[in-house]
């Protein structure tokens, strides 16, 4: 699809999902350049993997709401640029290397990273049992960065399976839809680690409370104990997304 069709296209749909709710103002923006990439360089196709990756982990996010706004520094459904660009950037950039050179594998991977992490993420919220540290084991409250559940990790590996189906459904390659489940399994992986040993971590004195983020919910400002101030979630997402793709392309060489 030319430059100026997937521009149309991506700015209708990125609006559509302004009009559910789903984006901000900046995130509808950080949508039309995410899909324009991919309409661009993949076509309906790609806009395929992509939209499932999008609707889906948008619905997830509402259905676990009654759960998840429970958790200390939940997000609210609607995506920002910043979240946008986390799950998407690798996807609009490999979208755009040719398929002989493995752009296929290197696109499907990060989507498939990016889906496994949201599906892991809302349906962990609904585990009976607290996740636990994936560096320590330690048990921790529901939203944690760094921490798994079985439910979640179930949740995330059939996220990443869902993906790769519909990349073979859609005529990609066996090889390039096992790479896509194996990029989007190690991309699940990687975002906890990266959340549990890098990620920013503050400790709130004033509530004697540990917090995702500097300035904790009480209105006071927390101090960092863990971490690299400027490592956030969405960072966090931007690495694990391209470890998935990069993973996959991999993959995709010795398969």
């Amino acid at each position: 699809m030319n430059p100026a069709s997937a521009a149309v296209v991506a700015g209708g749909l990125a609006l559509a999902g302004r009009g559910l709710g789903w984006l901000t103002t900046s995130g509808t923006i950080a949508a039309v350049l995410v899909g324009t990439g991919v309409l661009a360089g993949r076509g309906f196709t790609g806009a395929a993997l992509l939209g499932l990756f999008f609707i889906s982990g948008s619905l997830l996010t509402k259905l676990s709401g009654r759960v998840s706004f429970q958790r200390e520094g939940f997000q609210a459904p609607q995506r920002n640029a910043r979240q946008v660009l986390a799950n998407g950037a690798w996807a609009a950039v490999a979208a755009l290397v040719p398929a002989a050179a493995g752009g296929w594998s290197l696109f499907a991977g990060a989507i498939s990273a990016a889906q496994a992490d949201t599906w892991a993420t809302e349906i962990g919220a609904w585990s009976r049992t607290l996740p636990r540290m994936i560096s320590t084991g330690e048990p921790v409250p529901h939203g944690t960065s760094g921490a798994i559940s079985a439910t979640g990790t179930l949740g995330g590996v059939v996220g990443a399976a869902t993906t790769a189906a519909l990349a073979f459904s859609l005529g990609a390659s066996a090889s390039t839809s096992v790479a896509a489940l194996v990029g989007g399994i190690l991309g699940l992986f990687a975002d906890s680690w990266f959340g549990a040993s890098m990620q920013a971590a503050y400790y709130c004195d004033t509530c004697c409370a540990k917090s995702q983020q500097q300035r904790h919910f009480c209105g006071r400002y927390a101090r960092l104990t863990q971490g690299f101030a400027w490592l956030d979630n969405d960072v966090v997402n931007l690495f694990a997304t391209g470890v998935g793709a990069t993973t996959a392309l991999a993959a995709w060489h010795l398969l």
